[in-house]
């Protein structure tokens, strides 16, 4: 690493894990799954007006075919550890076996991750179901979490020995609010909090299960992955303001793992009535199943009171922004990232019997909008906001190790630009450029920086 005199190096300690993640349906363009419409998102992407960009996934970023190209890129960069999911719907056949072909896929897939001596992470559930769960009620219904559950056991049989750190399910706050609220991801509902609550409740039976199954087959740890977000009232001198990003933060951040850690499935005062009292109580067999914490972390939020009747607790999101943001329109916050680790994951650290449990970063990253049809030229390649994003992000990590918290890893999302779910193709999250015309991969000059990162285990200032 070239430095002067004047600049200041922040090392990580020894053994600490550069990668980066991806999710299937997002870059993998599988020809069975989107070729059969066997998922939910396959059939959501062809409905009109669904995506942003009116973009689609079919081709996405073609790594089904290309992985052994996008495995050099990331050993190229000095990585040492990579995310990956798995295909539910081409995986399992109807009779609930699964196909061969698929398996052996994913073994190549993460044998030549582990033949390059890098550690894999591997999601058994990021947002995409069978086609034939989703049309009998999705996570509203128990026995997608049963199914869920068998799947995670014949998968962790078959891949024993290939994966290093395993993800139940990726963000289920933000699926329920997708999916139920805002209704932008399948299945499209509008402000059905009864849907989302009793989804969310099968999402922690469906996690219960999946580790249970999981550990028959594997000693490799087991989590499931939150998007943490800070919550901060629009008006701070406003009481109504104040109670919604009280109960957006309740909800959103700490709901799902408070009861993993109590087993018990509570809403905060004063939610209640006969629907939720059904919903909440006791999960049999969930308390403590999670060894590790998987943090995703991008942004902060705004809450604000919405005036309405009936009252929504929950208020919204307000639109006005006061701090610089991605193209997205999300602020960038990096003391976010480290609020959260020394503070508000804290009671999540420490297991019920005092052990302390180690923290990765399993998603962390910046986007631009670039239209999908572009291919030539140097567009995005020097991607300065993205650069200063990550250093950023990386310092503040630094200072919660340095504060004692034990993060053994750091994920930037993403690899590859991706099919980023109702924006489609336009947001760009990757290092690594993608040209979908051509499917040409490019470095972008952030790629550079966090190969250099990688490389000396350290981040210069």
């Amino acid at each position: 690493m070239n430095s002067d005199k004047n600049d200041k190096i922040l090392k990580f300690p020894e053994g600490f894990l550069w990668g980066a993640a991806t999710s299937h349906f997002q870059v993998e363009g599988h020809p069975k799954e989107i070729g059969g419409s066997l998922s939910d998102w396959s059939q959501w992407t062809k409905v009109e007006g669904k995506i942003f960009d009116k973009s689609h996934a079919d081709d996405a970023c073609q790594f089904y075919h290309r992985f052994e190209e996008d495995l050099s890129l990331i050993k190229d960069l000095n990585l040492s550890a990579f995310r990956i999911s798995l295909n539910w719907p081409a995986l399992v056949k109807e009779d609930g076996s699964l196909d061969e072909g698929e398996v052996d896929y994913y073994k190549r897939v993460l044998t030549g991750l582990k033949e390059n001596g890098i550690k894999t992470f591997v999601t058994l559930f990021h947002f995409c179901l069978p086609e034939k769960l989703s049309m009998g009620g999705g996570w509203q219904n128990e026995e997608t979490a049963v199914s869920f559950g068998k799947f995670s056991g014949i998968v962790a049989k078959r891949l024993e020995g290939l994966v290093d750190y395993w993800l139940t399910i990726n963000e289920p706050l933000a699926y329920v609010y997708q999916g139920f609220i805002s209704g932008h991801w399948p299945p499209g509902g509008d402000r059905d909090y009864v849907a989302a609550f009793t989804a969310l409740r099968n999402f922690l039976v469906g996690h219960s299960l999946s580790y249970d199954a999981i550990k028959e087959h594997s000693n490799k740890p087991v989590s499931y992955t939150l998007h943490w977000r800070p919550f901060f009232p629009k008006n701070r001198f406003s009481p109504l303001d104040h109670m919604v990003r009280h109960y957006r933060d309740q909800i959103f951040n700490h709901l799902f793992p408070r009861a993993v850690e109590s087993g018990i499935l509570k809403f905060p005062w004063p939610m209640g009535g006969d629907v939720i009292k059904r919903i909440e109580g006791e999960i049999k067999g969930l308390k403590g199943k999670c060894d590790y914490l998987a943090i995703n972390y991008y942004t902060r939020e705004l809450s604000r009171f919405k005036p309405a009747w009936p009252l929504d607790l929950f208020g919204e999101n307000s639109p006005e922004n006061e701090l610089a943001v991605s193209d997205m329109g999300w602020e960038i916050y990096p003391e976010g990232l480290y609020d959260l680790l020394v503070r508000q994951t804290l009671p999540y650290q420490t297991t019920a019997s005092g052990a302390k449990r180690p923290v990765v970063i399993t998603e962390n990253g910046f986007a631009n909008m670039y239209p999908p049809e572009l291919s030539e030229g140097d567009w995005s390649l020097k991607d300065e906001q993205r650069v200063n994003y990550l250093i950023r992000h990386l310092e503040q990590l630094y200072h919660a190790i340095r504060g004692g918290v034990d993060v053994r890893g750091y994920l930037y999302w993403s690899l590859l630009d991706n099919f980023e779910w109702a924006e489609g193709l336009s947001a760009r999250f990757g290092l690594v450029r993608v040209s979908y015309p051509t499917q040409e991969r490019l470095l972008r000059a952030s790629a550079r920086v966090y190969q250099e990162i990688a490389r000396n285990n350290a981040i210069q200032l």
